[in-house]
Formats: C-alpha cells, sequence, structure tokens
C-alpha cells in the first residue's frame, strides 16, 4: 500500500490535481484524496496545498516528492530487471522531446523500438531543451532530447552534428551566394526564434564576436520561416529543422564548419526498458 500512495502522490504532484490523478490511475477522487492524506498523516508533514486552482506542493512537500520519486523509479527499475531476468521485456519509458525531433526523428525511432519491444511503453513529453533536462535530473523523465553544452547536470550521449544554416529569402542578394561569411550577418535584420531554439546561435554569435540587430522575436518557425520569405529579415536555423522549408526560402552554409550536436541526455542510472530505447536510438542516428 505504501508504494501505491507514493506513486498517488507522484501523479497529483505531476498533474497539479487530485481529479486528473485519479483518473490517469483510475482511481475515485477520495481514494486519490485518502491515499495522499494517509501519506501526510504517517509522516506527519503536510505535503500539498489545496486550492481552487489545483494543487501545489509545500516546501516539505518539495523534498518528500524527490524522495518519493527516486523510490518509484527505483521499484520500477526493479520490476523491469525482474521481468528481463525472466526473458521478459517491459516497462514504461518517459522520454523528453522537442519540436524537431518529434516530427523527423521520433516516428521512425518508436516504430522500430515497438517492432523489437512491444511490451515496453514509451510516454513522451515535449518542451523546451533546459525543461525536459531538469526533468530527466529530478528523475520525472527517463532520457529526454537535448543539445549539446557545457552547463548540463545529466549525462550526455552526442549523436548527431546538425549544420546550422542561414536561411533567407530567394529576394535576398545573400540566396545568390554558394556560402555565407558570418561578418556579411551583420548588414542584415535578424529575426531571431525563441530562447531554446537560440541557443546554439547565441553561443555561435558570442564565439565569433557578431552583433546583430534584432528585428523581429518570433516563437513559431512557421511564422518565423513566413517572415523571411517576405525578405524582412534573415534567420539561422539547423537544418534538421529545415527538412521541408517552403519555396521562396534558401539555406546557405556558411564558410565555416558551424554546427549544434543533438543528443540524448540521461540520468545515472538508467532503467533497463530505457538502456533498450538508447540503444535503438544509437542505431539509427549516432554518427560521432
Amino acid at each position: 500500500m505504501t508504494i501505491q500512495r507514493y506513486e498517488v502522490f507522484n501523479k497529483v504532484v505531476q498533474l497539479q490535481s487530485i481529479t486528473k490523478a485519479g483518473n490517469e490511475l483510475n482511481l475515485t477522487q477520495s481514494g486519490v484524496s485518502h491515499a495522499v492524506k494517509s501519506l501526510e498523516d504517517e509522516l506527519g508533514l503536510n505535503l500539498l496545498i489545496r486550492n481552487r486552482g489545483g494543487v501545489k506542493l509545500t516546501r516539505e512537500g518539495e523534498k518528500v516528492y524527490q524522495h518519493t520519486l527516486n523510490i518509484m523509479n527505483e521499484y520500477n527499475n526493479l520490476n523491469q530487471e525482474a521481468s528481463a531476468l525472466k526473458g521478459i521485456e517491459t516497462g514504461e519509458i518517459k522520454v523528453g522531446t522537442f519540436s524537431s525531433i518529434t516530427m523527423y526523428w521520433l516516428p521512425l525511432i518508436i516504430k522500430q523500438f515497438k517492432t523489437e519491444y512491444p511490451n515496453i511503453n514509451i510516454n513522451v513529453i515535449e518542451d523546451e531543451h533546459e525543461t525536459v533536462e531538469k526533468y530527466v535530473e529530478s528523475g520525472e523523465l527517463d532520457c529526454c532530447f537535448t543539445i549539446a553544452s557545457n552547463e548540463k547536470n545529466i549525462e550526455f550521449i552526442p549523436l548527431k552534428k546538425d549544420k546550422l544554416l542561414c536561411i533567407v529569402s530567394t529576394e535576398n542578394p545573400l540566396s545568390k551566394q554558394d556560402t555565407i561569411n558570418l561578418e556579411q550577418l551583420e548588414h542584415y535584420p535578424l529575426i531571431r526564434s525563441r530562447k531554446d531554439w537560440f541557443y546554439e546561435v547565441n553561443e555561435l554569435l558570442s564565439q565569433y564576436k557578431i552583433n546583430l540587430t534584432v528585428k523581429y522575436e518570433i516563437s513559431s518557425d512557421h511564422s518565423m520561416i513566413a517572415l523571411v520569405k517576405e525578405n524582412l529579415g534573415i534567420n539561422i536555423r539547423p537544418e534538421l529543422v529545415l527538412t521541408n522549408a517552403p519555396p521562396g526560402i534558401r539555406a546557405i552554409e556558411f564558410d565555416k564548419d558551424i554546427y549544434r550536436i543533438i543528443g540524448l541526455g540521461i540520468n545515472n542510472r538508467p532503467s533497463h526498458a530505457t538502456k533498450r530505447f538508447i540503444s535503438t536510438v544509437t542505431d539509427l542516428y549516432q554518427t560521432i
């Protein structure tokens, strides 16, 4: 019963709702409330603040949640390992991803993985790089697709170099060139993407001391490309994002080898099922 209470408590925290947690766990609202209250009574602590907007953790609850999350992860790992020892591949993997990976890599990964391991479920959460990394670090996700950087608190497995390209309108004079020098960018207005998508570009500009004039800040790839197409500015995007770039746009390589590195972020104790997922991903996409 204690393990179930941990599971219920964790789900309430993650969904920030007793009702939603009950629906996902197939429990009544009163059953969820009773499980959480029983855990609070056992520990002698108030773990949740309940209000009309849902629930959130108390200061004590934040510390307890990290422990209950670790306990449930270890419990699930134990069950997966026991099944594997019996020759049965079961379990669940929680994977973080970002939009271009979701669109261009994940369908093949899931198809291949489910062919080999039909009894292992994959749950996908799409968000910003920094966010999914934090979820892996806390134990809420098993692994995530992310970008190489010098500031990581999780293990990083490099997979592939993804070229950074300058995209311009076919009406822009730069579109006549085969390659672009970084210094040329200073003469054109920049359409900047939202923070997490622009991390690698900021690193690039800082490294080569390039100062660009930001004309627009856009959160949507489609909107940004539409503005570039109308020759309202230029943008720097990874090659993967430009897989299906529309007519009227030209993607041009730089005269330097400029790229980001896509990889997998994992915690230091990956489950049996997570190791299987990592193996599938590296078989399909690892080139470095």
